[in-house]
């Protein structure tokens, strides 16, 4: 049989050969080779099938913490949004924090404003010798639109000090503040009390005052006087007043003012000390037996360069005061007085650390023949002079004193104060030796704001003792 046909029909019968270019037979060729060096390579270990299973579960629980993990910070990136979108609330302070921040704060609403029609409430010392007054004061600006101001005071204390008063006119004020007690400007100390000149350019008032003072003391004249001579006496005086000034600068202030005064001087009436006439006659208190009625007149200049008056940090203020005092029953207490007043501050680095000093001088110069009473000589002793000393402990013609502080603002509405004061009194220029001034050192706290002192406790120490001071103003 022949095979050929038969070879024929088989190869006719295989499928058709799969035609590879020789690009791929190349690719493939090299496929291989690497697959087989890579088998080769790696060792073929025996199959474990714990250790399979515990890898798994690492494998998986590694995966959780990281999708715990990032669930995480998606929460704590939700949280944040969600607190950026909330309404801020602000902080609530403590009655105790609300209490400073008022005081911080002068042009806020406080008790002192508190008034009934235009009666205001009021705690005050009388006098420098007297406990604390209760009354009230009454105050009215710009009267139906014109620049008409009304104000009147009444005090009366448990120790029967009494003190009426009443103005009228352009009264000088701060804003909204009331102005200053009558007394206060016809001294050339009161001439740096914020409120004086006020904040206006003309000034134009009229004022009457009453004061009945029952227990004033008197140690006698000079700067040996002694503390165990002292004595009360009556003081009863009343005064009308026609007051005007201008502001010519910013800080330049000239104002006259002229008058008449009336004094009574009697018996005291304090039950632990002995009368005046009991230990001083007409000599040794010049005045006694027979008190003048006076027609005054003054002229005031005023500089100030503080930066805040009530609580300066820097800058200067100088006042300065001429007098003239004439008897009109022609008597002999005709005198004429110059004061000066200077006070400078500096700051040490900073407005927390504030050196204060200051000069006080008080010349009265009696015509020939005449004496200056000794009620109305000025004095030493008392919480803005010697405040090592009581009040009115020195007195005499001619009184010299110095006082320097360091102020520390330990907190915005607190202050510690380091202070020292030395000063003396005499007859005449001639007899006033500056090497036996009296001195005094102390320490003390004030709160204030930052336009005025609120109130401050002042301790001091002298050769008499220790004197703890409570008062409602600045040293000075």
């Amino acid at each position: 049989m022949n095979a050929f046909p038969i070879l024929l029909a088989t190869i006719a019968l295989l499928p058709a050969p799969t035609v590879v270019p020789a690009a791929q037979q190349v690719g493939t060729a090299a496929q291989v080779a690497t697959a087989v060096q890579g088998a080769a390579a790696t060792p073929v270990s025996p199959a474990i099938p714990e250790q399979s299973g515990q890898a798994a579960v690492d494998e998986s629980t590694e995966a959780g913490q990281q999708q715990t993990a990032e669930t995480r910070q998606e929460q704590w990136r939700r949280l944040r949004l969600e607190k950026m979108q909330e309404e801020p609330k602000p902080y609530t302070p403590n009655f105790f924090e609300r209490q400073l921040l008022v005081m911080e704060d002068p042009e806020s609403r406080r008790l002192m404003d508190t008034n009934f029609w235009g009666f205001y409430p009021r705690a005050q010392f009388i006098s420098r010798g007297s406990n604390l007054g209760l009354g009230a004061r009454f105050w009215r600006t710009n009267i139906r639109g014109r620049h008409l101001d009304i104000h009147g005071s009444a005090f009366y204390s448990l120790s029967n000090y009494q003190f009426y008063d009443f103005q009228i006119g352009r009264i000088p004020h701060q804003g909204t503040a009331l102005p200053l007690r009558s007394w206060k400007g016809d001294d050339v100390y009161e001439l740096g009390k914020p409120g004086v000149f006020g904040s206006g350019s003309l000034i134009l008032y009229g004022s009457l005052r009453y004061r009945h003072l029952p227990e004033e003391d008197y140690y006698g004249l000079g700067p040996d006087s002694s503390p165990e001579n002292r004595a009360a006496f009556l003081q009863n005086d009343a005064l009308v007043e026609l007051v005007a000034g201008y502001r010519l600068l910013p800080w330049l202030v000239m104002s006259v003012r002229g008058g008449f005064r009336d004094y009574l001087i009697g018996s005291g009436e304090d039950d632990d000390l002995p009368s005046i006439e009991e230990i001083f006659d007409d000599t040794t208190a010049p005045g006694l037996t027979r008190q003048p009625n006076y027609v005054h007149a003054t002229g005031q200049i005023l500089l100030d360069t503080r930066d805040e008056p009530g609580n300066p940090h820097k800058g200067l203020m100088v006042g300065v005061d001429l007098s003239r005092y004439q008897d009109v029953d022609g008597g002999p207490y005709n005198f004429n007085r110059f004061a000066f007043d200077a006070r400078g501050f500096l700051r040490l680095g900073a407005d927390q650390r504030v050196l204060a000093l200051r000069t006080l001088l008080y010349f009265d110069d009696p015509d020939e023949g005449s004496e200056v009473p000794f009620y109305m000589m000025e004095s030493l002793g008392g919480s803005h002079t010697l405040r090592g000393y009581d009040s009115f402990r020195f007195r005499d013609e001619k009184v010299v004193l110095f006082q320097a502080e360091y102020r520390w603002e330990a907190a915005p509405p607190i202050e510690i104060a380091l202070f020292a004061d030395a000063g003396t009194v005499a007859p005449s220029l001639d007899a006033l030796d500056l090497s036996e001034m009296k001195t005094d050192y102390g320490v003390g706290l004030r709160i204030k704001n930052f336009r005025a002192t609120i109130f401050r406790l002042d301790y001091a120490r002298s050769d008499e003792g220790g004197i703890l001071m409570f008062r409602f103003s600045s040293s000075f």
